[in-house]
């Protein structure tokens, strides 16, 4: 291993890896804004105009497929170029296509601008726990790699509690005004983040080749000695987009199924879930290192698992119930398979193809997050919510048994992970 790595690696956490995570996982907080925001935005979307179910699958899903070409090309630039330049760049469609959903004038367009968008976000989550990794040491890289998680649940409840804000005060165009206030942060950290360094690690294997490593990273993850590991955590990171984003971002209208009688009421009651998701997050960002990956997201997926097959053979649960359920629901995932499932991907392979890997497992979990956003609208018109709670409890199940098959990656050097077992082979 390079010596500057090792020293980096034994090194504690001081400030120069708060200012580069910290202005790092601010895309994430931008993205829990932006992916959370439209389910506030629907209740004063749908009155504006009136689309079917299908239109209405398709606005909360538009932002998600797109992150799918956004996670791909990015993942493969990332490697090719270096993090630095495509880390600027992400914030900038970003900021340009938030503005054109914000101004939509029919569904239409708001689905194109929701879906170019989503590109944006999805290059920031190839590159987000990608930097923060390869800066971090090996003692603290796991808190450091769980804040992303913060900020995205931080960004969520923002989200929520400025869409009840601009609800209650703007009518009409609550939802434009909700989707546009993300466009001012956005601005502050793309200027901010010129300050931030390229990459070491990334620097360190791939300096004196031109050409860069991109081109061998998909056989690298197809192989062993990676693919078993690599397609396991892809699997995981599935099967959680699949449970979280059709709950998550159809909370409020779910809610107002089982039992909320008001459209407000259903917004504070997302906006407190949010808040749970939040210190459940943090939570998981002081468990990381302390329990492991492994056994947070087991017991992330379990209790997922069991909570929404309580709500599934209890639809019309009383309002304690509802919340306490809804609750354990919002801290398993954030504090649990939320942070652990793309931190897996990030850790078990080397760095000179973990920004392909990352796109790439962006692009699969966000197969998964498409599905899940597109159907459930459509399942809950045509088979009632308790098919939905069923199938996705099930799903958390499966991610328990396919978890057992994952190494545990706390305090190893990304290096000892990887790069020594590539060499090996």
């Amino acid at each position: 291993m390079d010596a500057s790595l090792m020293e980096r690696d034994n090194m504690p956490i001081d400030r120069s890896h708060v200012r580069v995570t910290v202005l790092t996982v601010a895309g994430y907080f931008l993205d829990g804004f932006d992916l959370l925001v439209i389910s506030v935005a629907l209740l004063t979307i749908v009155p504006a105009f009136h689309p079917t179910a299908v239109a209405t699958g398709l606005i909360g899903s538009a932002t998600i497929a797109g992150m799918f070409f956004g996670g791909l090309g990015a993942g493969f630039l990332v490697d090719r170029l270096g993090r630095r330049r495509i880390y600027l760049w992400d914030l900038i469609v970003f900021i340009i296509f938030t503005i054109g959903a914000a101004v939509a004038q029919n569904i239409w367009q708001l689905i194109l601008f929701r879906g170019l968008l989503g590109v944006g976000i999805g290059a920031d989550y190839a590159l987000t726990l990608t930097i923060v990794s390869e800066f971090a040491p090996i003692k603290g890289r796991g808190t450091l790699m769980g804040a992303g998680l913060l900020a995205y649940w931080i960004g969520a409840v923002a989200s929520i509690f400025l869409g009840l804000l601009f609800f209650l005060i703007a009518g009409g165009l609550a939802w434009r005004l909700t989707l546009l206030v993300g466009v001012i942060p956005a601005i502050i950290v793309l200027i901010l983040r010129h300050t931030v360094p390229e990459s070491p690690r990334w620097k360190a294997v791939t300096e004196g080749n031109k050409i860069g490593a991109s081109q061998i990273s998909l056989k690298s993850l197809m192989r062993p000695p990676f693919a078993r590991r690599v397609w396991l955590s892809y699997a995981n990171w599935f099967i959680n987009d699949i449970i979280f984003y059709g709950i998550g971002i159809y909370t409020p209208i779910l809610l107002l199924g089982m039992g909320l009688k008001t459209h407000i009421a259903s917004i504070a009651g997302s906006g407190i879930l949010d808040v749970m998701g939040m210190f459940g997050a943090l939570a998981g960002m002081t468990l990381l290192d302390r329990w492991g990956r492994r056994p947070l997201q087991v017991w992330g997926f379990l209790l997922q698992g069991a909570t929404l097959l309580v709500f599934a053979f209890n639809p019309k649960p009383s309002l304690l119930l509802l919340s306490i359920a809804f609750a354990v629901f919002y801290i398993a995932n954030a504090g649990g398979t939320g942070q652990t499932t793309g931190i897996f991907v990030s850790e078990l392979v080397p760095t000179r193809v973990r920004g392909t890997a990352m796109g790439l497992g962006t692009a699969i979990s966000r197969i998964g997050a498409f599905v899940s956003a597109f159907l459930l609208p459509v399942i809950l018109k045509a088979e009632g919510i308790e098919v939905i709670l069923v199938l996705t409890g099930l799903c958390a199940l499966i991610g328990v048994a396919l978890t057992l098959g994952l190494p545990e990656t706390r305090y190893q050097s990304l290096e000892n992970l990887n790069e020594n077992i590539a060499n090996a082979h």
